[in-house]
């Protein structure tokens, strides 16, 4: 799935700092969650969310593939 503009939820306010996402990715199960009027567009010095980055790289491996054939 694509990346999409990061975002991250409104909630994360209520999480201890150490424990706050963003999100940038479509198929990410967590970001797809999040209902769109409590998204806010940025990072807001978060951390990318864990099943983020790994889509992405899943994602950055495929195109990697893609280029060898």
């Amino acid at each position: 799935m694509p990346r999409v503009p990061p975002f991250y939820s409104v909630n994360e306010a209520k999480k201890a700092a150490a424990h706050r996402v963003y999100h940038n990715n479509g198929a990410c199960p967590l970001g797809r969650d999040i209902q769109q009027n409590e998204r806010k567009p940025g990072d807001d010095g978060q951390r990318l969310c864990d099943d983020c980055r790994r889509l992405n790289n899943l994602d950055n491996l495929e195109n990697l593939e893609n280029l060898d054939r």
